[in-house]
């Protein structure tokens, strides 16, 4: 059962805080109405709206002193800021819902792989979507591989998180 709940809550906080930060970053920037009228015309940019942060690496976002010294946006760094908060706060929300270490971590890394697949399909469906959002897409096969990949790794990297606040005690 801890699994489950694991999963259930990890995936719901991740699509809740994901989409939270797009809608405050548009807002901020005056583009909310843009970004309905683009999911009108393509209800498939839902998916990248809730699954897009765990297609970055963790340490791509990294660098923030260099973005905000060259001028980055509001929008642009509360985007950055939910690229890491968003499966940060939906790991240790696994770790509190999993009853044991196993069931948290495996909980926060099924959300991780789901959300890859959920990209790596979106990228077999409508590669248009994803070149306009600035994924370039040459072959979809290599891009699922990718998103595997970077799945994978937010899954490990962003799994100590939830082994760390899980209920069980380390002994």
């Amino acid at each position: 059962m801890g699994l489950g709940k694991a999963l259930g809550f990890s995936l719901l906080a991740l699509i809740g805080l994901n989409f939270l930060f797009v809608i405050i970053a548009e807002t901020i920037s005056t583009n909310l109405n843009l970004l309905f009228s683009d999911i009108s015309s393509d209800p498939l940019i839902i998916l990248l709206i809730f699954f897009g942060p765990l297609v970055s690496m963790p340490g791509s976002e990294s660098s923030f002193f260099v973005q905000i010294t060259l001028g980055m946006t509001v929008p642009m760094l509360i985007q950055s800021i939910g690229f890491i908060v968003s499966p940060f706060v939906a790991s240790i929300i696994a770790g509190r819902m999993g009853e044991n270490k196993g069931g948290s971590f495996g909980g926060w890394m099924i959300t991780a792989m789901i959300s890859a697949v959920a990209l790596g399909i979106l990228a077999f469906i409508s590669s248009t979507t994803l070149m306009y959002y600035g994924i370039p897409v040459a072959d979809p096969i290599l891009v699922l591989i990718s998103f595997l990949i970077s799945g994978a790794v937010n899954g490990v990297f962003y799994g100590c998180f939830s082994l760390l606040f899980t209920k069980e005690e380390m002994y």
